[in-house]
């Protein structure tokens, strides 16, 4: 990954800059690795996105807030959204839902984000607090 160097500015700043932030804990994790080494039913052997830029590409949606699958036509020739998540390839939105709507069956790929995102939180020594709803205290 291009090394991004994050300063003070007085210039004003694009709503998706934090997806390098986002692209730099990624980078931080062995989820790509480990979804990539993985073969989901029914997607080829050597599918043009890999299960990795899949997974990248749908976090970068989430946190913007943007969860509809349709959304990452977006972000397909934006070169800085593939630069801060450091993938090859943006998928379109066909192969990003295919491809999730396969995953959510597989054992395995749920057992991967489970550990790679506790993985990341023991890395960097995140601070875990509750949350409580409103009408249910604890």
């Amino acid at each position: 990954m291009k090394k991004l160097v994050i300063e003070p500015t007085k210039e004003r700043i694009v709503a998706q800059s934090g997806l390098a932030i986002v692209g730099n804990l990624l980078n931080q994790m062995h989820l790509a690795s480990r979804l990539n080494t993985y073969r989901l039913p029914d997607i080829s052997r050597n599918p043009v996105c890999s299960n990795g830029d899949v997974a990248k590409s749908y976090i970068g949606l989430l946190c913007q807030g943007k969860s509809d699958y349709d959304n990452i036509e977006t972000f397909r020739e934006d070169a800085f959204f593939a630069l801060a998540l450091d993938f090859q390839r943006v998928p379109s939105s066909p192969t990003l839902r295919q491809r999730l709507d396969q995953a959510a069956l597989t054992e395995k790929w749920k057992a991967i984000l489970h550990e790679e995102s506790l993985n990341l939180i023991r890395n960097t020594n995140a601070e875990i607090s509750p949350v409580y709803a409103k009408d249910n205290p604890g």
